[in-house]
């Protein structure tokens, strides 16, 4: 009798590797995986739902949870986590020294509710006091110019947004109509035209925040369609203890001393330092584990009007 088949949709990661290239498997299922650019992956789970396991922004899926009509629930599986200290870059000449003087000033980012923005945004407020509503925010491109439009329907009431078309965040940077730039991956302009991270020593800055916090962002969630999780019960629970093979995997790796695996000389030091902060699983999965991370974010995304009503964790993460 041959097993059910489905399509997984994941960013190819160390984390992810040895499911995609079939050496761990989802007991019971027959798996076919897709990769690729994660914005089209994002775009087409909600657009088509065509895939019946895939990954997503962790922001944006809580968005159209929360406003119903998601056809995905989450599962307590998280491909991409990041602090993201590093990803806010400011001006030279902006006036910005430090958190504080971001209040009132002009910040580009790509997406208003991508996860990336929500963790700066809430990293900020918790720990600095920083208002988003008190700056102008603009919406585009950073380094290239990808798309006609600007879609705003994730956009909060009464913060002031605007859209930014037929050019780059990078080029009113330079020209100064910008002051700041939240982005997740350094701008064309970082170490030139005056722009550098608000936080230079922000490795140091995000190892503190984790010491004092134990919150680890979550940027990417897994998650499965809601009328495949209804038809079979049980795959839950293999697609976690699948993810978790595949991780441990990976992690192993970074143990492997003869011939390193990962181009980076001191990979070994850099493994054992991580785990002497986070401990030994540093990347966890399962639900009450990263409990408070998936409360915190869901408070952050309430406090800044992306969502109208703070759903319970359970809500989004049924029957964990």
């Amino acid at each position: 009798m041959s097993q059910p088949s489905i399509r997984i949709a994941v960013g190819d990661y160390d984390r992810t590797r040895a499911l995609v290239d079939g050496s761990v498997g989802v007991e019971g299922f027959e798996t076919r995986f897709a990769t690729g650019d994660l914005e089209a992956i994002f775009s087409q789970a909600f657009q088509t739902a065509e895939y019946e396991v895939t990954e997503l922004s962790f922001s944006n899926f809580l968005i159209a949870s929360v406003r119903g009509g998601c056809p995905y629930v989450a599962l307590p599986i998280f491909p991409s986590r990041s602090f993201r200290h590093s990803a806010i870059y400011v001006r030279a000449g902006s006036g910005i020294a430090t958190p504080a003087g971001l209040a009132g000033k002009r910040i580009g980012l790509r997406e208003y509710s991508n996860t990336v923005a929500l963790v700066a945004r809430g990293m900020l407020s918790d720990e600095y006091g920083f208002d988003p509503g008190s700056c102008a925010w603009f919406a585009g491109d950073v380094d290239h110019v990808e798309r006609d439009t600007i879609d705003p329907r994730n956009w909060p009431k009464g913060v002031n947004i605007q859209a930014v078309r037929g050019r780059t965040l990078s080029s009113m940077m330079e020209a100064g109509q910008l002051d700041a730039l939240i982005a997740y991956t350094p701008p064309a302009i970082f170490g030139r035209a005056g722009v550098g991270r608000l936080f230079p020593d922000w490795r140091d800055v995000e190892k503190d925040y984790y010491a004092r916090t134990r919150r680890f962002p979550i940027m990417h969630v897994i998650a499965l369609r809601r009328d495949v999780a209804e038809a079979n019960p049980g795959l839950p629970k293999a697609l976690l203890a699948a993810f978790n093979q595949a991780k441990q995997v990976a992690q192993d790796r970074l143990a492997i001393h003869q011939a390193l695996p990962v181009m980076l000389p001191w990979m070994q030091a850099e493994a054992e330092s991580t785990q002497a902060l986070m401990g030994q699983d540093f990347w966890p999965y399962g639900f009450e584990a990263n409990r408070d991370m998936i409360e915190t974010q869901i408070r952050w995304s309430h406090e800044q009007g992306l969502i109208p009503r703070r759903p319970a964790a359970e809500e989004l993460f049924p029957g964990w």
